[in-house]
């Protein structure tokens, strides 16, 4: 059995699978891999010879077809989950489907080579939908919609739907000498030692940048395009309801989405938070820096 190891927001994950096997990864997870540990917090199991489990009479849970790839369904035992990924507009059947403990921390992957022999065990979205189940429902962290930023100390993170400019803004940091950026997409916001730090994921944007590293995180915007580079300060609640809209909680698990709202609020009320009109131009770099 090969072991290939990774850890992401300090969440340490297997993968198991037979050596024969010919393993296809997105290759930013390789900037995650790590050295071996005795206990990983996520388990995968690779198995690619046994039938899929027989899902018909599994209750569904949530799904996000037809538009989606993924549904929960709850496990004939009741001690888990079934994880079904299927193109609703293309498959007749799941083309993957993913036993798994209550706690989101061991999975059983069935799955099949494709024509050339290759096997993608982790393909989106099973690995964020896995990892961000893991970090709800043991009341960890959150993955967020967001570009983080460090230097000089502080982390700054930039939040935003789609299109509004998380990339652009992480090119343009990445301009600064004196900056690091971390990711362009998502970020996992966890707290250790009773403060909140920020840390880089694999799942990144348009520029594609994907660091396996981590900041405080000190200032949250939310940002969009303007006419002038602009911050106000937000409310804790608008905060909190921004964060729920940009994250990946547990729709389909009420602890972990109990869970999810509180540490929103945890962060909207321990952190300093802004909207943030933007210039896509270094001059939103020194707005940001004078804020102090």
């Amino acid at each position: 059995m090969k072991r290939q190891f990774f850890s992401i927001g300090k969440i340490s994950i297997v993968l198991n699978h037979d050596p024969a096997l010919d393993i296809v990864l997105d290759p930013a997870l390789y900037n995650f891999t790590s050295e071996p540990v005795d206990s990983p917090d996520m388990v995968f199991d690779l198995n690619v010879t046994s039938p899929f489990p027989d899902i018909t009479a599994c209750k569904r849970i949530f799904t996000t077809a037809p538009g989606g790839l993924w549904t929960i369904l709850g496990s004939p035992d009741k001690n888990g989950y079934i994880i079904s990924l299927q193109n609703m507009e293309r498959d007749e059947r799941p083309y993957k489907t993913v036993q798994t403990d209550k706690r989101f921390s061991r999975f059983l992957i069935h799955h099949r080579p494709n024509t050339s022999g290759r096997v993608a065990p982790l393909e989106y979205p099973l690995d964020e939908l896995a990892v961000s189940g893991h970090l709800n429902l043991n009341g960890i962290g959150i993955i967020l919609h967001s570009a983080c930023i460090s230097f000089n100390g502080q982390g700054y993170l930039f939040s935003g739907v789609s299109g509004s400019g998380k990339s652009t803004l992480s090119e343009i940091w990445r301009k600064d000498g004196e900056t690091d950026v971390l990711t362009d997409e998502r970020v996992i916001i966890r707290e250790v030692d009773g403060k909140l730090r920020a840390y880089g994921t694999p799942w990144h944007g348009t520029a594609q940048i994907h660091r396996n590293a981590d900041a405080p995180a000190d200032k949250i915007f939310f940002i969009k395009h303007g006419k002038c580079n602009r911050a106000r300060p937000i409310s804790t609640t608008d905060a909190a309801n921004r964060l729920m809209v940009r994250c990946f909680p547990t729709f389909w698990n009420r602890e972990g989405m109990d869970f999810t709202v509180d540490f929103c609020i945890r962060i909207a009320g321990g952190i300093d938070c802004y909207e943030l009109e933007f210039i896509p131009d270094e001059s939103v770099i020194e707005y940001v820096k004078g804020l102090g």
